[in-house]
């Protein structure tokens, strides 16, 4: 099997490292319209790149006009073009680059979703930023982004990463040579310096922050991390894992919807108020959890049921889906950074199981009728692992992998971002502003607080406040959720790096739309949580304390 490094290593061999300027007709501009075009007649030789391409081409360059009536993002050129790959059968890394004429001399890079295969919107607000403040490329910021490495129809699609190219560009390549291209089209517009450059995300999104922090600490100064999928590979085993609980056995451990759906109903009946007040939010989840076994021995079946019924749980349920579900799993070996667990979902207290609408499995999964994290599972598996051979999910073991093991915990650094140790981006001034949901479904929160615990463990308490919020949400699920929170998240990550001011007992508002949109809350530092005072409006943040207790 051909290792991601040894691939890696052919590509930077091949690269050329002449030192060439960029083609364009950039000089003498006389205004916007002019600079603009004569971008669209640039292209970038491979050496302005730092990481192995043949360069990259600019395939249109166009002067978006302030009163334009479909632009409310003020005057820019948006500039759409390709970074070009080493490896003749790799796709390219297509990329745009938003380039205000009103500068403020800051660079905002987006993050993907999924798989990735398309730019992510940027001309849009941060993720989980306000509706009612102007966008980042109206503040003046550059904006950019890139399709990671590949195009697809959706982001469930991985069959990209049998090529190495594109699989390293994916993992984490395309950051920086898509920041690398934008510095050259920046430095080629305007007059003066780059003073900052923040990353902004969810999702895999969020863990492409992560990951540009801490690969590239002197090439970025702050982070917005929301719900990443930082143990990207530990996620994926987790599927494998949850598939094999779910399907094994003829079905046994498949739960049919309606139960999931009374499951998710009784917990949050259950555990609602232990926050203070009862408003459709589980804000205490230790003490919630502390109850969940409780509330399936309440569900339990009687001993002569079999199959997989509507209005209880059987044995098998119960040891073999809810306990990977509830509590994760552990294994024989290490990946990256000396992880061997991935904590399970908060799925006795009140978040939805995704475990599909049918108890048989098809070939392949299908998220929806199968469980969701079983699909993106067997895609990981298929095209980052096996690659040229079938797989067969139901035959895979995530604490025996075999001969695949080695691909996977190799792979586990390639695209993870669960590095402790951020001593170098710290000592840079450096600070990561990182929002977790408690009711996520799709990435664990309790692993990524575990991920936040194993930082402090390694770097302490106070160097980490230094530089790092973490915060985890009630309601927020992997955005959207039963709250849905906003809030002016650049400006506080922008006014920290810039002037040395944290984030100062932060509100958020409520996007969900609800009857609720619109209330607000606390965001708590982690281990804290919003906890009713006892008096006062329940839509209104200043009713509550962040508790501990």
């Amino acid at each position: 099997m051909t290792s991601v490094f040894v691939a890696t290593s052919l590509i930077v061999m091949t690269i050329s490292l002449a030192c060439v300027p960029v083609t364009s007709a950039f000089a003498e501009p006389q205004d916007a319209t002019d600079l603009c075009s004569a971008i669209a007649a640039s292209s970038i030789p491979a050496s302005r790149i730092s990481l192995p391409t043949t360069g990259a081409k600019v395939q249109s360059a166009t002067l978006i006009g302030g009163s334009d009536p479909a632009n409310q993002k003020g005057e820019y050129c948006k500039v759409i073009g390709q970074i070009k790959p080493v490896d003749p059968k790799a796709p390219d890394i297509t990329w745009q680059v938003n380039l205000p004429s009103a500068w403020n001399g800051k660079l905002l890079q987006y993050g993907g979703g999924g798989y990735n295969g398309s730019i992510p919107p940027t001309t849009d607000k941060t993720t989980l930023g306000l509706d009612v403040v102007p966008t980042p490329l109206e503040q003046g910021y550059v904006t950019f982004g890139s399709d990671s490495g590949h195009q697809a129809p959706n982001a469930d699609d991985a069959s990209f990463a049998k090529n190495d190219e594109a699989m390293l560009n994916y993992g984490y390549m395309h950051i920086k040579k898509a920041l690398d291209v934008a510095k050259v089209l920046v430095a080629a517009r305007y007059e003066k310096p780059v003073t900052h450059v923040y990353f902004q995300g969810g999702s895999t999104g969020g863990r492409e922050g992560l990951t540009a922090a801490s690969r590239w600490p002197e090439s970025y100064d702050g982070i917005l991390t929301n719900y990443p999928t930082a143990n990207f590979v530990g996620l994926r085993l987790w599927g494998a894992g949850l598939a094999r609980a779910v399907y094994d056995h003829k079905s046994a451990g498949w739960i049919p919807p309606k139960l999931v759906e009374r499951i998710s109903k009784e917990a949050l009946k259950t555990c609602d108020g232990l926050d203070g007040v009862e408003d459709g939010l589980v804000s205490n989840m230790q003490q919630c959890r502390a109850q969940s076994a409780a509330l399936v021995q309440s569900l339990v079946c009687n001993a002569d049921v079999t199959g997989n019924p509507d209005d209880c749980l059987t044995k098998a349920q119960i040891e073999q889906t809810l306990k990977i579900y509830h509590e994760g799993y552990s294994l024989p070996y290490q990946l990256a950074n000396g992880i061997d667990t991935y904590p399970g979902y908060n799925s006795l207290e009140g978040i939805m199981m995704q475990l599909g609408s049918e108890p048989q499995m098809r070939t392949p999964p299908v998220s929806g009728p199968n469980a969701h994290h079983s699909s993106r599972s067997f895609e990981f598996l298929q095209n980052f692992v096996q690659r040229d051979q079938p797989l067969d999910l139901l035959s895979f073991d995530i604490r025996e992998p075999g001969k695949l093991k080695d691909r996977i915990v190799e792979l586990s650094d390639v695209i993870g971002a669960t590095r402790t140790d951020w001593s170098t981006f710290s000592h840079r001034g450096g600070k990561i502003i990182w929002l977790q949901g408690n009711d996520d479904p799709s990435v664990s929160p309790l692993g990524n607080a575990k991920l936040f615990e194993s930082i402090v463990a390694k770097m302490g308490a106070d160097k980490v406040k230094n530089f790092m919020r973490f915060y985890l949400v009630p309601g927020l699920a992997h955005g959207g959720g039963r709250f849905s929170p906003t809030w002016d998240n650049l400006a506080a990550l922008d006014n920290w790096v810039e002037h040395g001011v944290p984030p100062s007992d932060p509100v958020v508002v409520d996007a969900t739309k609800s009857s609720t949109k619109g209330r607000s809350r606390p965001l708590c530092e982690y281990p804290s949580w919003p906890k009713y005072k006892g008096d006062g409006d329940v839509a209104i943040a200043s009713s509550f304390n962040c508790a501990n207790d």
